[in-house]
């Protein structure tokens, strides 16, 4: 990054409707009263579709711009979730069933801002395994025996159509959509 240049961090993402919001909540707020965690408490509940990057805050308007020129012919999908899971003892979170839909929308936005801002947005070579974060960075391997264990008997069953995608920012600590878009 450039010295004396103000850079923010963004990502693309589908936020998930208030009402699911609210319960991924609840999930997150027991986290935190347990352990301590409020590392995901920072992002309205979401499914990731261009990983976290830093951009220059002069180039914000034609982030926004480029959000603005994102079309798909993919039709408007249901998203179903249902129950925990977690990524070795790291991370815990809400299990996105599968969805080809999804994982399209995923290749075209990832394809979409990587062209647009290449030196800042680089492809990811994981597999894309779609999910919504409860606990993360902050969660102490030590803990996550308590916290599977209380997930793993919990139910958690939610659907949701999308055909939206949002721009978030992370502003003072929190992460705010500030600008969506229909494709």
């Amino acid at each position: 990054m450039k010295q004396g240049v103000t850079h923010n961090m963004h990502y693309v993402a589908i936020v998930c409707p208030l009402q699911i919001n609210e319960k991924v909540l609840r999930c997150k707020q027991w986290m935190k009263e347990q352990f301590g965690c409020v590392v995901a408490l920072k992002s309205p509940a979401h499914i990731t579709l261009v990983p976290p990057f830093w951009l220059e805050e002069a180039k914000q308007t034609q982030l926004q711009e480029v959000l603005g020129s994102f079309t798909s012919d993919l039709p408007e999908t249901t998203i179903n979730l249902e129950g925990f899971d977690h990524f070795r003892k790291q991370v815990l979170f809400i299990n996105v069933k599968e969805n080809m839909v999804l994982k399209e929308l995923k290749k075209e936005a990832e394809a979409h801002f990587s062209e647009g801002f290449s030196n800042r947005i680089k492809k990811e070579n994981r597999l894309f395994h779609p999910h919504i974060t409860i606990a993360n960075r902050d969660m102490k391997p030590s803990h996550f025996e308590e916290a599977w264990e209380y997930f793993s008997k919990k139910e958690f069953k939610e659907t949701f159509s999308i055909k939206t995608i949002s721009l978030l920012k992370l502003e003072e600590g929190k992460w705010n959509a500030i600008d969506r878009k229909m494709w």
